[in-house]
C-alpha cells in the first residue's frame, strides 16, 4: 500500500500537470491572425532601419511569414488611477480626450538622424569584479539586449555564465529560403515611440540614439542614449535621454528616462516601450513552466498599502501566447481597483522584474510607488518563428510587453520623468528576504507549485517548512567550541529529510500498514467460509451480505479497518510540497550530491550527480537529447541515469514485499496492474532532478525497512495468537459507529431491493 501512496502522489503531480495544459488548450483559441493595426505596422522594423543582422544573430530559426502582434488601442484610455504619483514634483498633467484633439501638429516632426555610435556593455567582465550583472546594450532602441549573470552558469563545468533575459529574434518573413538570418528583433525595454501633438515618431531603429560615455568606478556603471526630435526646419523640439545604470553587488538596474521641452509652447505627450520579454525556458522535462506575474496593491480592502499581492495575478506562458485576448494588466478577473506595483516574468529560478523607481533604502510598503501610474496598461507583442502562425508550437513563439503612458501636457522647458527600475536575478528567499525586495513582496513571486488542479493542496506553509529542514541539515546543524558542525551537502540533507519525514510520520504509516496486512490476513483465513456462504445462497444477494456481516462479527473483522490506508493517503500534500519544493528550490541548482565525491575521482570528468537540479547523469552517450514529447512531460534521453532505474528495482521489490497474497481475484488483477504502474516510472520520471528521484529512492528504500519492522510484530502477533484474537468494539466509538453505518446502509439497499421485488410481482399479477 504505501508503494501505492508513492505512485498516487507522483500521478497526482502529473495529472496536475496535465490538467494545467488541458484547461489552457481547452479555454484558449489560437493566436488572432488579422494585420496590425496602421502604427502597429509603422512600427515594425524593416531591412532600412535596421543594423545588419549578422551583428546581431547568427543562429537559425525557422522562418515566419505571419509575424504578427496583439493589436493596441489607438486612444488611451484615460482614468484617474493613472494620474502622475503624487509624491513626485509635477512636471506634466494628463490631458482629457477633447484636449488631446485640441492642439496643433507640429509640421514635418521627425527624430533627428546620427551616423555615430557604438554597443556598450555594462558591468562585469570576470566573476572578480564587484559587479553581479553584465548588461549588453543596443542603439536599436537604446534598448538591453542581454542580461548576463555572474554567479550563475548556465552549466555545470563549463565556463558560460547564464543569460537571465536575451534578445527576442524573428526570421526575416519575405525571404522564407534563407533561414539563417533575422530580420526583427525584440529587445527588452527598447523605446518604440513618442506621440508629439498627435504625431507618432518611431524610435525602435539605430539611426536617432547617441550613446554617451561610460561613466564607471568601483560602485558603478552608467551610460546615457540621447535621442532629439526636431520640426521641418531642423528646430529641436524635444530631446530624450536614457540613462542605464548597475551598482556593485546587486541584480538591480536603474532606467532613468527623461523627455524634455525644448520649445516654449506646451507639448501632448505619449511615451512608449517595450518592458521585458521571454526568459529562457529552463523548466526541463515538465514542459514551459514560464510565468508573467502582476504585483498589485490590493486597494479594494488595503487601503494603507501595507502589502503587495500576486493572488490571482499570475499566468503560465503558455496560456497567455494561446490566448485569443491575452491579458496582463488590467487582469481579467481581478478586483478593478487593484494597482499594479511591479510585473515580473519568471522561469523555473530566474526573475526579471520591472516596478517604478524608487530609493531603495525605504522599507514601508506603502512608500513603494504604482508601476501604474507610469503605464496604465501593459500589453504583448507575440511573434513567431513558425512559417505558419496558426500552427505555431508554443515553443515557436516569442513575447515581450509592452507599455504607454497615457497623453501628458508637459509644459515649456519642463521634463518628464519616467524612470523605471530592473531587478534581474535570482528567486532566492534570503535574497529577497531583505530591502528593497522585502519591501516590494517579490517572495511572491516564490511558490512552489506545480499549479492546475491540485494547487489547492499544495500547502506553501508545508513546502516553505520542508526547504528550512533541509537548508538546516545542509548547514551547521550543532555548534561546539564555536565551531560549527555540519554536513554541508545537500544529498546528505535530503536522505535526512526523508529520515525526519518518515519519524514524524511513522506512527501513521504504522497502524496503517498494521491495519491493511492484519485485514488481508483475516480475510485470507475467512475466504473459505466466505465461498461458502456465497455457494449456499447465490440467489440471496441480501442474505449473503447478511451472513458476512455475522461472520465479520464473529471473526472480529471490523470493515473500518478497511480505512486503514486513509492516514497513508493524509500524507500526499506532504508528497506533493516535497515534489514542487525539490524541483523549484533554486538552493539545489548546480549543487552536486555527497561532497562532490564522483567528480573528485573522476578529474572533474564525471558528471554523476554533479547537479541536482538535472538528471543524474551516470553515463553520457550523447551530446544533444532526444527529446520525447509526451502531452503532459518531456523526457530527455540524453544519458543513462541510474537512479530512475534503482527506483523501479526499489518500487517492485517493496511491492512484492508488502503486497499480502491476494484473497481473490480482483486483487489478483490489482497487484498485477501494480506491477505495470511501476515499470512506468523509468520513463515518467527518467530526466527529473536527480534531487528528486534521490528522495524518492531514498525514501522508499526507507518504507521497505518501515514495512519490515511492521511485518516482524504482526508475524509475533500471529504467534501468539493476538492478531485474530476479537477486540471489544468501544460503545460510541469510530469502529463502531463506522460498523453501525455499515450495517443501516446494508439495510437501507435491502429494503429498496424489497420494494423493487415487490412492483415486479405486482406487475406480473
Amino acid at each position: 500500500m504505501k508503494i501505492a501512496v508513492t505512485i498516487l502522489a507522483i500521478l497526482i503531480g502529473i495529472a496536475d500537470i496535465l490538467g494545467v495544459k488541458s484547461e489552457s488548450q481547452r479555454t484558449n483559441a489560437p493566436q488572432n491572425d488579422s494585420a496590425q493595426v496602421a502604427d502597429d505596422a509603422a512600427d515594425t522594423p524593416t531591412a532600412d532601419t535596421l543594423s545588419n543582422p549578422a551583428e546581431e544573430d547568427s543562429s537559425p530559426a525557422a522562418p515566419a511569414e505571419a509575424v504578427s502582434t496583439t493589436p493596441e488601442s489607438a486612444t488611451p484610455e484615460l482614468t484617474d488611477a493613472t494620474a502622475a504619483d503624487p509624491t513626485q514634483p509635477q512636471t506634466s498633467t494628463e490631458l482629457t480626450a477633447p484636449e488631446i484633439l485640441a492642439v496643433e501638429g507640429i509640421p514635418g516632426l521627425h527624430a533627428v538622424e546620427v551616423t555615430t555610435g557604438r554597443e556598450v556593455v555594462l558591468g562585469f567582465d570576470d566573476p572578480k569584479s564587484p559587479y553581479k550583472v553584465r548588461v549588453e546594450l543596443s542603439r536599436y532602441g537604446a534598448a538591453i539586449r542581454k542580461i548576463t549573470l555572474a554567479d550563475y552558469l548556465k552549466t555545470v563545468g563549463k565556463p558560460d555564465h547564464y543569460i537571465v533575459h536575451d534578445k527576442l529574434a524573428l526570421p526575416d518573413p519575405s525571404d522564407v529560403e534563407d533561414l539563417s538570418k533575422y530580420q526583427t528583433y525584440w529587445l527588452a525595454y527598447a523605446a518604440k515611440a513618442v506621440t508629439v501633438n498627435g504625431t507618432r515618431v518611431p524610435l525602435e531603429n539605430n539611426d536617432v540614439w547617441t550613446p554617451g560615455d561610460v561613466v564607471s568606478n568601483d560602485q558603478a556603471a552608467s551610460v546615457t542614449y540621447t535621442a532629439t526630435l526636431a520640426d521641418e526646419t531642423d528646430t529641436p523640439v524635444l530631446t530624450i535621454a536614457r540613462t542605464y545604470k548597475v551598482s556593485a553587488n546587486s541584480y538591480d538596474l536603474e532606467l532613468d528616462q527623461q523627455v524634455i521641452n525644448l520649445t516654449d509652447q506646451p507639448l501632448a505627450i505619449r511615451w512608449e516601450q517595450n518592458l521585458q520579454g521571454d526568459l529562457v525556458n529552463d523548466s526541463g522535462y515538465l514542459g514551459d513552466r514560464r510565468q508573467f506575474v502582476a504585483g498589485y496593491f490590493a486597494l479594494w480592502w488595503d487601503t494603507q498599502r501595507e502589502r503587495i499581492y500576486t493572488k490571482d495575478a499570475d499566468q503560465l506562458r503558455s496560456s497567455i501566447v494561446n490566448a485569443s485576448e491575452p491579458s496582463i494588466w488590467p487582469m481579467r478577473g481581478l478586483n478593478p481597483k487593484a494597482e499594479l506595483a511591479w510585473v515580473a516574468s519568471l522561469n523555473r529560478y530566474f526573475a526579471v522584474v520591472t516596478h517604478a523607481a524608487f530609493d531603495p533604502t525605504t522599507t514601508v510598503t506603502a512608500d513603494v510607488p504604482a508601476l501604474q501610474a507610469i503605464f496604465p496598461q501593459i500589453d504583448q507583442y507575440i511573434g513567431s518563428r513558425a512559417i505558419i502562425q496558426s500552427e505555431a508550437k508554443d515553443y515557436e513563439k516569442v513575447m515581450v510587453l509592452k507599455a504607454a503612458t497615457n497623453t501628458l501636457a508637459l509644459a515649456p522647458g519642463a521634463t518628464l520623468d519616467l524612470d523605471l527600475g530592473i531587478f534581474a536575478g535570482p528567486r532566492k528567499p534570503e535574497l529577497f528576504n531583505t530591502p528593497p525586495y522585502s519591501t516590494m513582496h517579490l517572495d511572491q513571486t516564490i511558490v512552489y507549485s506545480l499549479g492546475g488542479m491540485c494547487s489547492f493542496c499544495t500547502f506553501q506553509w508545508l513546502a516553505h517548512g520542508l526547504l528550512w529542514l533541509l537548508k538546516l541539515f545542509e548547514g551547521q546543524i550543532l555548534v561546539i567550541g564555536g565551531v560549527g558542525i555540519g554536513f554541508h551537502d545537500w544529498g546528505v540533507a535530503i536522505i535526512l529529510l526523508v529520515l525526519v519525514v518518515r519519524l514524524m510520520l511513522h506512527p501513521l504509516t504504522k497502524r496503517a500498514q498494521i491495519n491493511m496486512m492484519k485485514m488481508g490476513k483475516m480475510m485470507q483465513v475467512i475466504q473459505p467460509e466466505v465461498e461458502k456462504l456465497k455457494k449456499k445462497y447465490k440467489d440471496d444477494q441480501q442474505k449473503i451480505n447478511a451472513e458476512m456481516m455475522k461472520l465479520y462479527r464473529e471473526k472480529g473483522v471490523n470493515p473500518a479497518n478497511v480505512l486503514g490506508c486513509l492516514p497513508m493517503f493524509l500524507q500526499t500534500p506532504i508528497w506533493i510540497a516535497l515534489y514542487a519544493m525539490l524541483y523549484f528550490a533554486i538552493e539545489l541548482r548546480h549543487e552536486p550530491a555527497f561532497w562532490g565525491i564522483f567528480q573528485y575521482i573522476s578529474g572533474d570528468s564525471w558528471r554523476f550527480l554533479a547537479d541536482l537540479s538535472q538528471a543524474d547523469n551516470f553515463i553520457r552517450i550523447a551530446e544533444k537529447p532526444f527529446k520525447l514529447n509526451l502531452f503532459f512531460i518531456h523526457p530527455e534521453f540524453q544519458s543513462i541515469n541510474i537512479l530512475p532505474l534503482l527506483m523501479a528495482v526499489v518500487f517492485y521489490f517493496q511491492q512484492k514485499i508488502t503486497s499480502p497474497p491476494p484473497a481473490n481475484e480482483q486483487q489478483a488483477q490489482q497487484q498485477k496492474m501494480m506491477k505495470f504502474i511501476i515499470f512506468l516510472f523509468p520513463i515518467f520520471l527518467y530526466s527529473a532532478p536527480s534531487g528528486l528521484t534521490l528522495y524518492i529512492l531514498a525514501s522508499t528504500a526507507a518504507g521497505i525497512v518501515d514495512s519490515s519492522i511492521v511485518r516482524k510484530h504482526i508475524r509475533e502477533q500471529e504467534e501468539s495468537g493476538e492478531l485474530f484474537k476479537v477486540k471489544p468494539i468501544k460503545q460510541g466509538g469510530f469502529r463502531d459507529r463506522i460498523a453501525k453505518a455499515v450495517e443501516a446502509k446494508q439495510q437501507q439497499l435491502a429494503q429498496q431491493q424489497n420494494k423493487n421485488k415487490g412492483g415486479k410481482n405486482r406487475k406480473r399479477r
